[in-house]
């Protein structure tokens, strides 16, 4: 979370036009069958971020959500109703480019490890955020995502590391992941692998204390009370680590009405997919690992207004889809996932949960109006799959060249952008010709087992011994589950065999 006093945005001219979007059928709202486990269970894209208590203290299965975080690596983390806990490991800046992690390399991160097998790790919390959070810059990150990628991936190869984490895709901020992408290279040369990106999504001011703490540079916008107060400039995120700039996205602190514009937050997603379109990354996930409203009823928003700025932005996160920046394996939706800041956090509003007791933040603990205004949303839902093929290949891959008989590796990769958390089976069967015309499969049925929101995976058999005379024949992939019958054909193709001709020289 961003630890400051006061947060809010405004809308800047000059940042384009949005992208196209275009949208994809509403998940099915339809009241879960009575019994169906898989139905009436947790929703992958819906998760939330836990703070000032342990997650234990709170009901948080009846909100049905698939994931949350802590802001911690804990070893043992609960998992409440069948959500998934997403590690995320902390850092520091030391000097120019090195760091401390939390959990730090060796016993400590090996436990996290051991513990969370096959986990989605989010490498930094808030690292372009000064002071109040990871604070690093962009060498001192690049250097600690590497380490801590190779670290983990070592100890657990199914790990998934998710690099970002911003405050928010703003152009300074895209600036910002553009100076870490430019040190990982210049460092170890090589593109930065993910295999996601993580961003929160508030909409702040961006002004830099350091440089308006000097009454000389009193912007002639201010507008907080005399005598000056650089406080009433430089709320909200400041500028990142490493970049000298005075202004990024200005807001006044009489627009804060503005960090509930739903319009601005749709922008400020589609900006950073478009980003990572851009630098080769349109084929990974994105998790919106943090936001919400920020400011207090008494800044003019009231529950009311808190739960119009979820819903709508639940309707979007949900809904929109892009056919060129959107996620491929999640029916190019732009985000995969969402979590609401928070369970409870006294200091800033959104919270879903209250007190009953006449101590803020003492249990037991009860659904505020937003809490109740998210379990309204996420009970109307149906967790179901929508599974499909989304490769097919061949290997060796053509043309071969005639001669002996080839031993064909088969594989089909599978996609899930349905909803459900609860993983739900799909078979592939591969066939030597149509399997709706007589075609013969090829080895056993290979089952998969997958969560929604754009998770993967792979079915793969041998196809022994095939002579050259194979060569023109099809073979197909056939995907089979609830509601699906999809195949995929690849041509079987030799060559004819290679004739090399000897070489005339000729004398002048």
């Amino acid at each position: 979370m961003i630890g400051i006093v006061a947060a809010c945005a405004a809308l800047l001219a000059g940042y384009g036009q949005a992208a196209p979007l275009q949208a994809v059928a509403p998940i099915s709202a339809l009241p879960s069958a009575p019994g169906d486990a898989l139905a009436s269970g947790p929703i992958c894209r819906f998760g939330l971020n836990v703070s000032s208590k342990p997650i234990a203290d709170f009901d948080v299965a009846q909100l049905r959500i698939g994931w949350y975080v802590d802001y911690g690596a804990n070893a043992s983390a609960p998992q409440p109703g069948g959500a998934t806990y997403v590690p995320i490991i902390n850092l520091g800046q030391v000097g120019e480019t090195e760091y401390t992690s939390s959990p730090s390399i060796g016993p400590a991160l090996d436990a996290a490890i051991l513990g969370n097998p096959g986990a989605a790790w989010i490498i930094g919390n808030e690292p372009d955020r000064r002071l109040y959070q990871n604070d690093m810059k962009p060498a001192g990150y690049a250097h600690a995502y590497h380490d801590l990628y190779n670290a983990i991936k070592g100890k657990d190869p199914t790990a998934r590391i998710f690099a970002g984490a911003i405050v928010q895709p703003t152009p300074v901020r895209l600036q910002y992941l553009d100076a870490v992408l430019q040190a990982y290279r210049a460092a170890y040369g090589d593109d930065m692998p993910v295999d996601g990106w993580a961003i929160h999504n508030f909409i702040l001011n961006e002004r830099s204390c350091k440089y308006y703490i000097d009454p000389n540079h009193r912007p002639a916008d201010y507008d907080g009370p005399e005598p000056y107060n650089y406080a009433f400039v430089c709320w909200g995120a400041d500028i990142p680590p490493g970049n000298d700039a005075a202004d990024g996205l200005i807001i006044l602190s009489s627009q804060l009405e503005k960090t509930g514009d739903v319009e601005f937050f749709k922008q400020q997603v589609i900006r950073f997919r478009q980003w990572m379109y851009d630098r080769g990354y349109s084929e990974k996930p994105l998790y919106l690992s943090e936001y919400g409203i920020l400011m207090p009823p008494d800044r003019g928003f009231p529950p009311a207004t808190v739960n119009k700025y979820m819903t709508d932005s639940f309707n979007f996160l949900l809904t929109q889809t892009d056919a060129k920046l959107g996620y491929p394996a999640d029916g190019h939706r732009l985000v995969q996932r969402l979590s609401w800041y928070s369970t409870l956090d006294i200091g800033f509003n959104g919270s879903l949960f209250e007190s009953t007791t006449s101590n803020a933040t003492s249990p037991p603990f009860r659904l505020s109006s937003m809490g109740n205004n998210y379990r309204s949303y996420t009970t109307a839902i149906e967790a179901t799959p929508q599974f499909a093929l989304s490769r097919f290949n061949l290997t060796p891959g053509a043309p071969l060249i005639a001669g002996g008989p080839v031993t064909f590796t088969l594989t089909a990769i599978v996609a899930n952008a349905g909803n459900n958390q609860t993983p739900a089976q799909a078979t592939v069967r591969f066939y030597d010709g149509d399997p709706a015309a007589g075609g013969v499969q090829i080895g056993a049925d290979q089952n998969v087992t997958l969560s929604g929101c754009g998770e993967l995976a792979t079915a793969a058999v041998q196809w022994p011994n095939i002579a050259p005379s194979a060569s023109g024949r099809q073979v197909y992939a056939q995907l089979s589950a609830t509601g699906v019958n999809q195949k995929i054909a690849q041509p079987v193709f030799f060559a004819a065999e290679q004739v090399v001709l000897p070489i005339i020289k000729r004398t002048p």
